[in-house]
């Protein structure tokens, strides 16, 4: 009798121990799967620059955790390719809600091709960077020429193959209110380009 009651305490033991087990590992599953709770994002593949329009090579899904702060960044749901970007978004970020926008008037912007020697300009350009552009007469003089700011913040759209001649073409995005003032500083004006941080 008294063997018998020690064997029910045993296997009760055993019984409420695996429950046990069992049920601290259900919990910390559904904890780990509650914490880690991950969600698809757009994060920019290069340099995406102020005026610049969103493609479809610009950006990539990204599976992040964002707790609270997910509604800071776009969904990889969102259809935001042909947005325009309106604040720098660097290699690898998240695409965040306030650097694009649907309702900037691009119509105000322009391309412009530009034809820089290949010493003018930064090394490792490319489209996305933040440039300033700076023009210095071409005359033959000894006297001291002062350069002058031709545009400030401007966002580099492409930068063509350098060709054999020793020259770089670069596409920049400007306002419409700048081309003019910027072409007839081109045609009689060595060019410099300098990358705004």
């Amino acid at each position: 009798m008294q063997m018998a009651k020690l064997d029910f305490l045993k296997n009760s033991r055993l019984a409420m121990g695996l429950a046990l087990l069992i049920i601290a590992l259900s919990a910390a599953s559904l904890i780990s799967k509650e914490a880690n709770r991950t969600v698809l994002v757009w994060a920019s593949v290069g340099e995406l620059a102020p005026g610049q329009i969103i493609t479809p090579t610009d950006i990539i899904p990204a599976s992040v955790l964002l707790a609270q702060s997910a509604k800071n960044y776009f969904s990889s749901a969102a259809q935001i390719v042909g947005a325009t970007v309106i604040s720098r978004i660097s290699t690898g970020d998240l695409i965040p809600v306030a650097a694009i926008s649907n309702e900037v008037d691009s119509t105000d912007k322009r391309l412009v091709p530009l034809s820089v020697e290949i010493t003018d300009l930064p090394i490792a350009l490319v489209r996305g960077d933040v440039i300033d552009i700076y023009a210095i007469p071409k005359r033959d003089s000894k006297s001291i020429i002062t350069p002058e700011l031709l545009a400030a913040g401007v966002s580099v759209e492409q930068v063509l193959e350098r060709s054999n001649s020793g020259s770089v073409s670069v596409l920049v995005i400007l306002n419409s209110d700048q081309v003019i003032s910027a072409l007839n500083l081109i045609t009689d004006s060595r060019l410099i380009i300098v990358r705004s941080f």
